[in-house]
């Protein structure tokens, strides 16, 4: 009598769920397909799971997005080598920080959304807020010039990961400025060769113009002295 064997079905190897199993796969989401991509649902059908699981771990999108940003975080080079050159570290440091965010679509556009907290953007802030006191900022310059290099950073990503996104460069925009009356606009015709013009040396010159100006710049606590209580309002 032939002995009948059962037909045993190999198991779908399933990863345990986590917060770092969940972000994982949105930074795979991230890297493949932009940040569009990333939704509760798309990283609970990746995971073979539904969507409830994932709100045990993570309970929003917001969180979610917070989470991708801070790995990538971890990414930006935040250049110990140059730690006895503090001007080159910021400029370094940001730089960094902005191929990162340019290197994945959407990611800048997300990253304006909240404000990161996280491990690697406290590590960030640390590196950037430590550098501008050795460049002999005070520590409200050094808190205040980290808040304006960051979010001219982070807004001139976004801006240039939108373009990416037109056909061609003369937007509708641009034209409205290149293609303007010298007659009527004699003060944007003078300049609109520089207008969008640039890439990488435009935004070298927007970081060493910034740390140029907040080094002579009023200390904040003589400002807040004059303005009254503070109030919150960044980074």
């Amino acid at each position: 009598m032939t002995e009948r064997r059962r037909r045993v079905r190999p198991r779908s190897q399933r990863v345990t769920l986590s917060v770092a199993a969940f972000t994982d796969v949105a930074v795979g989401l991230l890297q493949r397909e932009g940040a569009g991509a990333i939704t509760l649902r798309r990283v609970a059908a990746e995971l073979q799971t539904g969507p409830a699981s994932v709100y045990g771990h993570v309970s929003t999108m917001q969180e979610l997005h917070e989470l991708v940003l801070d790995r990538m975080l971890g990414t930006v080079d935040l250049r110990a080598d140059l730690a006895d050159e503090p001007r080159s570290r910021v400029e370094g440091i940001l730089d960094s920080y902005a191929t990162m965010l340019l290197d994945h679509r959407g990611l800048a556009d997300l990253a304006s959304g909240f404000i990161p907290h996280g491990e690697n953007a406290l590590a960030l802030a640390e590196a950037v807020i430590g550098s501008l006191l050795r460049l002999g900022l005070s520590p409200g310059g050094a808190a205040w010039g980290y808040d304006l290099l960051m979010l001219r950073m982070t807004a001139a990503a976004a801006e240039q990961d939108r373009w990416r996104d037109l056909d061609g460069p003369k937007t509708d925009a641009a034209a409205a400025f290149l293609d303007s009356d010298p007659l009527r606009y004699p003060n944007i015709s003078r300049v609109r060769g520089h207008l969008f013009s640039g890439g990488r040396a435009r935004s070298d010159w927007a970081v060493q113009a910034i740390l140029a100006g907040i080094a002579h710049a009023p200390d904040p606590a003589e400002r807040m002295s004059r303005g009254g209580a503070p109030e919150f309002s960044g980074p």
